[in-house]
């Protein structure tokens, strides 16, 4: 009983203390606006005569009460810090503000130049995210765009690099023999194959040697063999699309396990393309149809080409490019038409960014996945958007512009691949080299 007692007293002094405290609080509230408002207009007359280090501390006394001054009081203190040249501070204060959602776009550039300039790019610009998403700042849009597409060049002593969706590990060509490198050019597996495809995403490829075809995995390992024991050998492997080989046996292209045996053998086609956004683009008697990941048709075959990227994919961002009555459409994975637009030429999408079409007179430009012509024919040659740039021909050499049409890798190579997971292949100086982003955010 005495337990109960004791326990009812203390909820009670709980009680009348939080009431006691919320009239603190109310007091404190209009003393602290009289104590800041005396200590700004000291700090105030400081600041006119140069004396920063006399204002600073009394700007950020008047911070040690909690009013709806704060905020103005920080932006006077920030003035201060800059004024006595101590970004540091600056840096801490406007940092504690971008957390609170109060800085402005001064704030958020002025600590973004601060990690620029210690190299800290991928740390500057996603500050540089952050506040156009808070403030919507079109100043802070365009000191993104000119700053995120800092690059390194790193050359090699490879002939060829082909792309990959993730260029972790590439299939490389040293002039006679193909094997793997790293995203920095640095050898993987040994160069000893007569031909090399990219891994897919379970870490399985295909390379031949002698006239036999073998699957691998990353640490080149032989997994399976087509060893011709059971079937006729394959004359061609185009690709290892999801779990499925792509190649070509008795004259006809069709898919088969990591064995190399078949797994549709109904599905015999002339030529077909890598499986992406659960779609695929056949061929058979000379005509394009388009088939879904089951196998089962989704357009017949009634087109005359269709355009195939650099992963070897006629589909990305749910979108290809295909040529039917003499123009090149734009279709969804249904095969439908996207818009009304027709094209003399075209590339096939490599992401969800901007298609590269070209015009009668053969100028290029690009539209966006809805249609929509969005840079204007102006180029000799283009190629789609992937990682936010383009890659155009101009001058007689390759360079990569942004989706606002500004040149932000120079035109200096022979030949330019599309950028994915922020690497790209050129030829540049009669070798390949890989430039990598410094800063690459997924689209």
């Amino acid at each position: 009983m005495k337990s109960k007692k004791m326990l009812l007293v203390l909820v009670f002094a709980a009680i009348m203390a939080a009431g006691w405290l919320a009239v603190v609080r109310a007091v404190s509230n209009t003393e602290a606006l009289e104590a800041q408002k005396s200590l700004t207009a000291e700090a105030e007359g400081y600041m006119e005569k140069g004396l920063y280090v006399r204002a600073i501390p009394l700007y950020e006394e008047a911070l040690t009460y909690d009013s709806e001054r704060n905020d103005s009081i920080q932006e006077k203190l920030l003035d201060a810090y800059l004024a006595y040249d101590d970004f540091s501070a600056y840096r801490k204060l406007a940092e504690y503000r971008i957390s609170q959602g109060t800085a402005s776009e001064q704030e958020y550039l002025n600590v973004a130049e601060y990690y620029m300039g210690r190299s800290k790019l991928k740390e500057a610009m996603e500050l540089i995210q952050k506040g156009i998403k808070q403030t919507n700042s079109e100043v802070l849009a365009e000191y993104f765009e000119a700053n995120r597409y800092a690059y390194g060049i790193k050359t090699t002593k490879y002939e060829m690099i082909l792309p990959t969706n993730t260029n972790s590990l590439m299939p490389a060509f040293n002039g006679t023999k193909w094997g793997y490198v790293d995203a920095k050019g640095k050898m993987q597996l040994d160069f000893i194959y007569d031909s090399a495809l990219p891994f897919n995403s379970q870490g399985v490829a295909v390379v031949s040697m002698e006239g036999t075809y073998y699957t691998i995995l990353q640490n080149g390992d032989k997994y399976g063999v087509d060893d011709g024991a059971e079937y006729p050998k394959m004359t061609d492997v185009t690709a290892v699309s999801g779990i499925r080989i792509l190649g070509q046996r008795n004259g006809a292209y069709s898919y088969y396990d990591y064995d190399f045996a078949p797994l549709a053998p109904t599905h015999q086609y002339s030529r077909m393309t890598a499986n992406a956004c659960g779609a695929a683009a056949v061929r058979k008697e000379g005509r394009w149809g388009i088939i879904s990941n089951s196998g089962e048709g989704v357009l017949d075959f009634v087109l005359e080409d269709v355009a195939v990227n650099s992963l070897g994919c006629a589909f990305a961002g749910d979108r290809a490019m295909v040529k039917r009555d003499g123009s090149w459409v734009l279709v969804d994975t249904s095969g439908s038409p996207v818009s009304d637009g027709r094209y003399a030429d075209a590339k096939a999408p490599e992401s969800e960014g901007y298609i590269a079409v070209a015009d009668s007179t053969g100028r290029w430009g690009y539209i966006n996945s809805e249609g929509e012509l969005v840079i204007d024919y102006q180029y000799a040659d283009a190629k789609s958007f992937s990682d936010g740039l383009g890659a155009v021909l101009t001058a007689g050499s390759w360079g990569y512009i942004s989706e606002r049409n500004e040149q932000v890798i120079e035109g200096m190579f022979t030949d330019a691949q599309p950028f994915h997971n922020g690497i790209a292949q050129v030829e540049i100086v009669g070798s390949t080299a890989l430039i990598t982003l410094k800063y690459y955010a997924a689209e």
